[in-house]
């Protein structure tokens, strides 16, 4: 019992109970009696205690009970005057309204209770008010929401392809969007399966739903983490909702497994998967992650896919890859569009002024290797869609042109104070200019596929902190990698893939609205081999193909 309690209660105590029970309800008495427990002025007090506390005071009769038992000891306060009796006086010094005021102070004061604070609010409300909700969608956000809610319930499509920039918030809206399919349906052991291909990329969706569902559910549901060995410790069967986070490999290989248990996993996962989401949909049609997609879906399930760029075929190549991912996705394409959901002819230039973007400033590093394809190669990049490893292996290897990447490295990290990243041609490459930048008292670290994990993650780490000042890598960092706080990219691996390029950018360009910077250099090395689209054309390169 704290101090407060017990002087209140010792104050209430001392009024007769027949005072004291006006002020507890005659439902409640008669059901302490039913119970069996005699009525007293003890439990009378502990009762007004318990329901009201301190604002015991706010019941005006009771006050005045007060004021007319302990009136010898304040007839100075209560200012008694020779023609008003006790009564008038006490009903004078009693008539104000219990609160965090002055004159409730005082009455506190008169019992030795006024040390303990009175913690009463009055709510005045409004006829008209706008409720508003912390970190909602932006409008561009919402709309594309409403989209695939509306393709939920669309009985023509199945599936849907969501083209949003790196950096546009796909996976925060799509979750959005996942929330209101659970909400909304039916049967309450629905499973949702998320598709991904790197590791990064899988937890940022399980910890995003997990965050989300928490202000948005409306039941309890489960996530299951289902790549790089993970498995259910318990997973006899779906009776609640099931967010199911998954990488293709690890699904391809639920798929073809001779495992009763893992087959058993994917069955059940199966037959009551209502939602499939494909992140990077792009690469839905390769044989792998399509096998995936198909066999994990099942009648009815509706599918969509996420990604920056649908498309598929690269710069000088036939459409005919592209045609086969739109036909994928029965050419059902939601994009941007703007706050009153109309269509954007410039959808990077749009997202760029409101702040969803940052602004991109163009360099150029100017280098001629007179490089020639042989005929060889000339067949590899017709048949691989993309500079063939050789060529860039050798791109690589002129250390002119990597002395002149290391210089504007330097220029842009040390004197100017930009994080910044580098998309080197190889992996020696990328060693290199890490190494050389160290040589020039500058500081970098290199990213590879064979860099271990820990360092790896150290760097990243590093990098995102401002204690690592370059990022080089090669073939790692192109998707599932966000630092917002990169100000400068500098891309030394030329390719032919739009996809690719765009998903380059898309590591610098998150704008100041979602967390990232105002403006980011985009430095381009100029090679006499291939050159890629602006920003803005990058995102609509492919748009012909969904008409």
């Amino acid at each position: 019992m704290s101090d407060c309690q017990e002087k209140v209660e010792d104050l209430l105590f001392t009024l007769d109970i027949a005072d004291l029970s006006k002020y507890v309800s005659s439902s409640r008495l008669r059901r302490i009696k039913q119970f069996g427990h005699a009525i007293n002025t003890e439990l009378i007090c502990g009762i007004l205690y318990d329901e009201l506390g301190l604002n015991v005071f706010n019941l005006k009769d009771l006050r005045k009970d007060l004021l007319l038992q302990y009136y010898p000891k304040f007839l100075d306060i209560i200012k008694q005057t020779p023609e008003q009796d006790v009564s008038l006086a006490i009903e004078k010094y009693n008539n104000f309204a219990w609160g965090n005021n002055t004159r409730s102070i005082n009455f506190l004061k008169l019992f030795n209770l006024d040390e303990y604070p009175i913690n009463i609010s009055k709510v005045k409300t409004k006829s008209q008010n706008n409720v508003d909700i912390i970190k909602c969608l932006y409008p561009y956000q919402n709309w594309i929401r409403k989209k695939i809610n509306s393709f939920f319930l669309d009985v023509n499509y199945s599936k849907a392809l969501v083209q949003m920039p790196t950096g546009s918030g796909k996976t925060r809206t799509m979750l959005e969007a996942v929330c209101d399919h659970i909400r909304q349906n039916e049967n309450s052991n629905t499973t949702i399966v998320w598709l991904a291909h790197s590791e990064e990329l899988c937890e940022q969706a399980a910890s995003s739903f997990e965050e989300m569902w928490k202000k948005l559910g409306s039941e309890s549901a489960q996530v299951l983490r289902l790549w790089g060995g993970k498995h259910p410790n318990d997973f006899n069967s779906v009776i609640k909702p099931t967010f199911v986070v998954t990488s293709f490999q690890t699904a391809f290989a639920m798929i073809g497994t001779k495992k009763n248990v893992s087959f058993s996993n994917f069955a059940r996962i199966k037959s009551n998967c209502s939602l499939m989401i494909v992140d990077e949909a792009h690469q839905s049609t390769a044989p792998t992650y399509k096998t995936a997609i198909e066999l994990f879906a099942r009648h009815g399930t509706k599918i969509v896919g996420l990604t920056a760029t649908p498309g598929r075929h690269h710069i000088g190549a036939d459409g005919s890859s592209t045609v086969k991912l739109a036909k994928f996705y029965e050419n059902n394409l939601i994009s941007i569009v703007d706050d009153n959901g109309h269509k954007l002819e410039d959808p990077i230039s749009y997202l760029t002024k409101k702040g969803v973007l940052s602004k991109t400033v163009d360099y150029a590093i100017d280098h001629d290797p007179k490089i020639t394809l042989t005929n060889a190669e000339a067949k590899s990049l017709e048949l691989s869609l993309d500079i063939p490893e050789k060529i860039l292996k050798k791109l690589g290897e002129d250390v002119i042109r990597t002395s002149k990447i290391v210089a504007v490295a330097l220029k842009h990290s040390e004197i100017h104070g930009h994080p910044t990243i580098i998309f080197a041609p190889s992996k020696e490459n990328a060693i290199d200019i890490a190494l050389f930048i160290r040589l020039q008292n500058g500081d970098a670290r290199a990213i590879v596929g064979d860099t271990p994990s820990i360092e790896r993650s150290q760097y990243i780490k590093d990098f995102k902190k401002g204690n690592l000042k370059v990022l080089v890598n090669f073939g790692v960092l192109t998707t599932g990698f966000d630092s917002p706080n990169i100000e400068s990219v500098i891309i030394a691996r030329p390719t032919t893939s739009v996809v690719l390029y765009s998903q380059m950018l898309g590591r610098g360009i998150r704008g100041e609205l979602m967390g990232g910077t105002s403006s980011c250099n985009i430095i381009d090395v100029h090679d006499n081999i291939i050159n890629m689209p602006s920003t803005k054309d990058a995102f609509k390169f492919f748009d012909k193909f969904y008409k």
